[in-house]
């Protein structure tokens, strides 16, 4: 049987017999928007499964029948003004997307539903993606009124300046065929096997020997995660002038219907 490890406020911990940790964010709204106590919740998690001996791989899951992450808090964000509070909450944003990719374990993500925006992003600092076919991509920014620095960043190194282009400036969303077919996700699935699937491929990672999967992870990811780290300044620019030009917390307002 797995054995809980860990719980805390909108997310659960198990770690299998099988040296796989799955983390669930199934303890708050289905659709798993991140605020800044999430991201950091997440963080300080990732941290403890990087230094527990017992985990050989993580899997990132949104619970059954619900979505990976659809972005950001907007009833947190849409009360921005483009001062200090923009730049604490891109401090946690660089940290946890450089821990997910910066930790000595692989991780899969197993995304169901949207992953939008901040949530695309943390699938998009794990080693494998995993999509049902009721899987739906999407890069909003844009749209919304705010900058895209580490959505850029991270789109452009993971699959190419053509497709991170189109996803940028059209803001369309990404079914899951057309996402595998753009190698945003590695593999599609049903939803009813979607987990079980992510689960096998953790497995076996779990199962090679640690000091050498560890090691590379180590070397593949260290540029991206300085990529990341040098991206954290120049976010802080772009959202502080977003949001004080005061669009994007209008359009966050109307979109979760307190305009």
């Amino acid at each position: 049987m797995p054995v809980i490890t860990a719980a805390t406020a909108s997310m659960k911990c198990e770690v299998r017999p099988d040296r796989v940790a799955l983390v669930e964010f199934s303890q708050a709204h289905e659709q798993n928007p991140f605020s800044r106590a999430r991201m950091r919740e997440l963080t300080r998690l990732m941290l403890d499964l990087d230094a527990d001996d017992s985990v050989g791989c993580v899997v990132l899951y949104g619970g059954p029948g619900r979505s990976f992450g659809a972005g950001g808090d907007f009833n947190e964000v849409s009360e921005f003004h483009g001062g200090d509070e923009v730049d604490a909450w891109i401090d946690d944003i660089t940290e946890l997307y450089s821990t997910v990719a910066g930790i000595s374990k692989p991780v899969l993500a197993a995304i169901d539903g949207f992953a939008i925006g901040v949530g695309l992003q943390i699938a998009l600092c794990c080693d494998l993606r995993i999509g049902s076919s009721a899987s739906t991509l999407v890069m909003p920014e844009f749209r919304v009124g705010i900058a895209c620095n580490f959505g850029g960043y991270m789109l452009e190194t993971v699959v190419g300046r053509s497709v991170m282009q189109d996803m940028l400036y059209t803001c369309d969303e990404w079914p899951a065929e057309r996402a595998l077919a753009d190698r945003l996700l590695h593999e599609v699935t049903a939803p009813e096997d979607l987990l079980d699937r992510a689960l096998e491929r953790a497995a076996r990672i779990a199962g090679y020997t640690a000091a050498a999967v560890q090691s590379t992870r180590a070397r593949v990811n260290g540029p991206y995660v300085q990529g990341l780290q040098r991206v954290r300044e120049e976010g802080k620019r772009s959202h502080r002038t977003a949001f004080s030009a005061g669009e994007a917390q209008q359009r966050m307002r109307r979109i979760i219907g307190k305009a």
